[in-house]
């Protein structure tokens, strides 16, 4: 009687054990989520390539290290976490484009500009 309350005890503990490192991923996840949001305006390539090295990290092994104790509620919320880091990310691409288009017309309308004058002159 005693080893199966031992062991009763036991299987309870891990399961707490596994859902607080499930609570801690996800707050902690999200917390990394939060942060690329608000700091991606301001970031460089490079610091996306670090972002992307974290991400790996999150969606890899930590994630893996859950897995197990995460519900289907669970999955869908981290979904949408990956999902916000792809939209900023691909926030950071479409203005890198349009900077670089604005700044391939400016250099088109100099050279035509410069072209007519030569024209004219």
């Amino acid at each position: 009687m005693r080893i199966l309350l031992i062991g009763f005890c036991a299987l309870f503990l891990f399961a707490c054990s596994e859902e607080s490192n499930k609570n801690a991923y996800i707050k902690s996840y999200n917390a990394f989520i939060e942060k690329i949001e608000k700091e991606a305006p301001t970031f460089t390539k490079a610091d996306w390539e670090a972002a992307e090295t974290e991400l790996d990290e999150w969606t890899g092994i930590k994630r893996h290290e859950v897995q197990a104790a995460l519900t289907n509620e669970d999955e869908e919320f981290l979904n949408k976490l990956d999902n916000r880091f792809e939209y900023a990310y691909a926030q950071f691409l479409k203005g890198r484009i349009l900077n670089g288009l604005n700044k391939t017309l400016k250099n088109a309308k100099k050279e035509i500009r410069e072209g007519v004058e030569k024209i004219v002159e």
